[in-house]
């Protein structure tokens, strides 16, 4: 099940190099179908309140993000297998703020046929809930 995530209101930045995506099972670079390397992207989504850090894996190169730069996450979602225990990151491109143009990136599904786990078991929707707590209780509300 996926669950897709309205990014109008948060902002993100670029955590680190883009590197290789390495096959769990074969420790083999991953490629695509037609052998566009597959790269993992490390980004910090912030609400203004609190932030966290979201994995996913995306073809193509994307050595032109580097770390510190704001960019635009097109298509963002949240994945849950049925038994709620294998939880990962997706989204269909990461295009820099500043306005160079680049051709959106298509998302990678796991070679396996396996979901990627980019949030290791936590919960992102858990931390937000959590951020906005106080501020929903300062208004009397409940978080």
């Amino acid at each position: 099940m996926r669950f897709p995530i309205d990014t109008s209101g948060l902002g993100f930045t670029v955590r680190s190099p883009p590197t290789a995506a390495k096959d769990f099972a074969t420790k083999k670079v991953k490629v695509t179908e037609d052998g566009q390397p597959v790269m993992v992207v490390k980004l910090l989504a912030m609400d203004g309140n609190d932030s966290t850090m979201i994995k996913f894996n995306l073809a193509g190169e994307h050595h032109h993000l580097v770390p510190g730069m704001p960019v635009r996450v097109e298509g963002l979602s949240y994945g849950m297998a049925k038994d709620s225990e294998v939880r990962w990151w997706s989204a269909n491109a990461v295009v820099p703020i500043n306005g160079a143009s680049i051709a959106p990136a298509a998302l990678v599904a796991s070679t396996a046929g396996e979901p990627m786990t980019g949030t290791r078991g936590r919960n992102p929707i858990g931390a937000a809930r959590h951020s906005s707590a106080s501020a929903a209780g300062e208004a009397g509300g409940e978080g």
